[in-house]
């Protein structure tokens, strides 16, 4: 049976024959919000010196031992008879494990009143976009599950106009509305290139009338010209589009 204990930080290690090189910026942020309450066991195995190597939790392991605070570790202590049967751990542990979709991290975060996450959900609801929990139900027009995505946009534009742009898109009956299009509709919106000349209602009007079809257009402009598919997404709609007449 494994054994959980307090062990020395100091006297485990990860061996490099298996484990993955450490990922600076992840050790980074999880010294930065160091929590036993989410920090969880490592799982160790022992070695002929007293020692330990760690078959999973090695950003954590790091980020303890950079921490000036912390001593001791919990691990759970399972046996392997040689490097061979330490690697398999790994793979087993790994091999099996889920990471956490942007999606479901969303839906946590709304769960724990994140307020990042509460403007995401105020900002696509008056915008009409819809976050569905279980998207493998199929989508509908307006659902939206780039999360990313729509936290960037309110990063660079501010809650009010991220709004304006995701409204564009939910009124044009995507289904689902991707981070291309959400890029291309806020490029288009806003890039010098374009001289406002577009309107959203007529950018709405546009991407109901290409019916899909957009899509296909974009890749290869966007093939084409070496660009992004969500800059050749903005180009193909503008062709299309209505432009506002300048002013004499």
């Amino acid at each position: 049976m494994p054994v959980l204990d307090w062990l020395d930080k100091a006297l485990i290690e990860a061996d490099p024959l298996y484990q993955r090189p450490l990922d600076d910026g992840r050790v980074d942020a999880i010294l930065k919000a160091f929590s036993w309450r989410s920090f969880g066991a490592l799982v160790v195995v022992p070695q002929k010196d007293g020692r330990f190597h760690a078959t999973d939790g090695q950003h954590r392991l790091e980020a303890a031992k950079r921490h000036p605070m912390v001593t001791y570790v919990p691990a759970v202590i399972v046996k392997a008879e040689d490097v061979q049967s330490e690697a398999s751990i790994f793979v087993e542990i790994n091999a099996s494990r889920k990471n956490v979709s942007a999606l479901e991290l969303f839906f946590a975060k709304l769960a724990a009143d994140d307020e990042d996450a509460e403007t995401i959900r105020q900002v696509c609801q008056r915008a009409g976009v819809r976050i569905p929990k279980y998207p493998s139900a199929g989508f509908r027009p307006g659902d939206c599950i780039a999360i990313a995505a729509i936290q960037s946009l309110i990063g660079r534009r501010g809650a009010m106009r991220a709004r304006q742009y995701l409204e564009i898109l939910a009124k044009a009956d995507l289904a689902p509305i991707t981070a291309t299009h959400i890029k291309a509709a806020e490029y288009l919106m806003t890039d010098m290139e374009f001289g406002g000349a577009v309107e959203g209602v007529d950018l709405t009007a546009t991407i109901l009338a290409m019916n899909g079809s957009a899509e296909t257009e974009a890749k290869r402009f966007a093939a084409t010209h070496g660009c992004p598919v969500w800059k050749g997404l903005a180009s193909t709609w503008f062709q299309r589009c209505r432009k506002r007449r300048k002013a004499a």
